[in-house]
């Protein structure tokens, strides 16, 4: 039979371990709810920023700069090569989108373009500071949206025919009765052809379809075909740039992500604390042994 001093001994080590472990617990869940000092939202930075802006102000301007360029300078549907069999200049309006898809839908390609500028910054928002690449990315897609979004507001043409099936495109400008007057489009300076449609005739022509100017061909072939049969722009070129480097990024970063998951816990807790040794003099802890309820120890 144990003692009352043995009793009191193990109700205070009890005590102890007890205190121990709710001062443990507690420290476990300060840790989980503390916030994580390592991030720094890139919105609140100023290199993230110039980073960003830098991109999409830089390739916004040079997509309509080029545009512009090659719709005055070139004649339409008109070849410049540049480097045979590689590069050259040829002007077409695109009423689609991205490989001429969606061809008239120009309500639905507005609404994607805005959904896409918004979603870039949302991503922005969302992102750290150091993530450089990533903003980059989110540049490049933001002008080439805009870009695109641009031309399919402003450039909105409507078709006429010449003879059979040949049509030229114009923007309409609505006249008194009823009566619509047609300009050709790309204009040619004094050149330009204008045309004057009666209002029987207008009623023929169909609503104003938002279309994107397209100059640059990769006249390229391989065993007869032509590698990429598209024409696009600028704003293509920083589109499909951006989303390419925003997938790899978003690639490469998972690894990292996903090392970081196993063992958090553990390693948050840190290692359990040795048992401290024992001083002289100093009581040694009280062994319990466990036995079974159904078995009372014996006396």
């Amino acid at each position: 039979m144990a003692d009352a001093s043995d009793n009191s001994n193990f109700a205070g080590m009890g005590g102890s371990a007890s205190d121990s472990a709710r001062g443990t617990g507690a420290a476990g869940a300060s840790s989980a709810v503390a916030p994580n000092d390592d991030f720094h939202p890139a919105w609140r930075d100023f290199g993230a920023h110039a980073r960003l802006w830098f991109v999409a102000v830089g390739g916004l301007t040079l997509d309509l700069w080029s545009k512009d360029w090659a719709f005055r300078t070139l004649d339409y549907h008109t070849t410049r090569v540049l480097i045979p069999h590689v590069l050259e200049f040829q002007t077409v309006l695109n009423p689609g989108a991205l490989f001429g898809l969606g061809r008239g839908m120009t309500s639905v390609f507005l609404v994607a373009s805005a959904f896409a500028l918004a979603l870039v910054f949302w991503m922005f928002l969302q992102s750290s500071r150091d993530r450089w690449l990533f903003h980059i990315a989110l540049g490049g897609i933001f002008a080439g949206a805009l870009g695109n979004f641009y031309d399919r507001v402003n450039v909105r043409l409507v078709r006429w025919p010449v003879e059979g099936r040949v049509y030229r495109l114009y923007t309409a400008e609505p006249l008194e009765g009823g009566q619509l007057s047609l300009l050709e489009y790309p204009p040619r300076g004094e050149a330009t052809r204008t045309r004057r449609l009666w209002a029987d005739q207008a009623q023929l022509v169909g609503p104003p379809v938002g279309h994107v100017r397209d100059f640059i061909k990769i006249p390229t072939t391989i065993w007869g075909r032509e590698l990429w049969p598209w024409v696009f722009n600028v704003a293509d070129m920083l589109l499909v740039g951006g989303v390419s480097i925003l997938a790899l990024t978003l690639w490469t970063e998972r690894p990292r992500v996903a090392a970081k998951s196993p063992g958090d816990a553990e390693r948050a807790d840190g290692p359990a604390a040795p048992l401290a040794p024992l001083h002289a003099g100093a009581a040694a802890p009280l062994m319990v042994e466990s036995t079974p309820r159904n078995n009372p120890p014996q006396i």
